[in-house]
């Protein structure tokens, strides 16, 4: 395939149920963590990149079926939740090297900025496999977090993460859930708007932000 100038990708992205990583930042103690983890032993989302003439948009899709999981003896319906996470999603402009994101959180939208910055990959070539039609290779991050199956015959960079490699990811797996591409269009399925709002924050400030309000609900709880 050539330079694509449009692109659609959808992901189905599983949890990482034994991973230790998976909702560490919780705040619950290590046997409340592994039950809800086990929770989401058969939840799926769906993901989806969109990109054209060097802008992109990834975001969660609504649920098309009802999911639920239960966890302290209660079944919980979490198409709401997967229904507000859909107003975020994150745009990159590749020409001017920004990242926006626009996140929900504690009642409130925020605008996070930040550049396109790629970690460290190296190429393991003796490993690769084939994703909807596509030969893929394996590619591993250098803290060993993150591996990414990336095809050159798709050569969009840094997408959906910035792994500083030429090729489309095609799948990846951070730890805490693998996601995997479902379809590809050659066209965009939306039109790619960037974010609007506040003064954007950095991504520093953000989670400074964010940690300091998980840590003040821990106290008074």
């Amino acid at each position: 395939m050539a330079q694509a100038q449009e692109l659609t990708v959808t992901y189905r992205a599983v949890y990482n149920t034994q991973s230790p990583d998976l909702f560490a930042d919780a705040g619950l103690d290590e046997e409340m963590r592994s039950s809800l983890a086990s929770a989401y032993k058969n939840v799926f989302m769906d993901y989806q990149l969109t990109y054209k003439d060097g802008e992109s948009d990834f975001r969660i899709l609504p649920l098309k079926e009802k999911q639920e999981i239960t966890f302290m003896g209660r079944t919980v319906d979490i198409s709401e939740s997967v229904k507000q996470q859909a107003r975020n999603y994150t745009y990159k402009n590749h020409a001017a090297g920004i990242i926006l994101d626009q996140v929900s959180v504690f009642g409130k939208d925020f605008l996070v900025s930040d550049s396109i910055r790629s970690a460290h990959f190296t190429i393991h070539p003796e490993a690769t496999k084939t994703i909807l039609g596509f030969e893929c290779v394996k590619a591993v991050s250098a803290d060993g977090k993150t591996t990414v199956w990336i095809t050159h015959h798709i050569p969009l960079r840094d997408e959906p993460i910035a792994c500083g490699l030429e090729g489309l990811i095609l799948a990846f797996d951070n730890g805490q859930q693998t996601y995997t591409a479902t379809a590809i269009e050659d066209k965009a399925a939306r039109a790619i708007v960037r974010p609007q709002g506040d003064k954007p924050m950095t991504r520093k400030a953000f989670e400074e932000m964010v940690k300091k309000r998980v840590e003040m609900m821990k106290r008074n709880r």
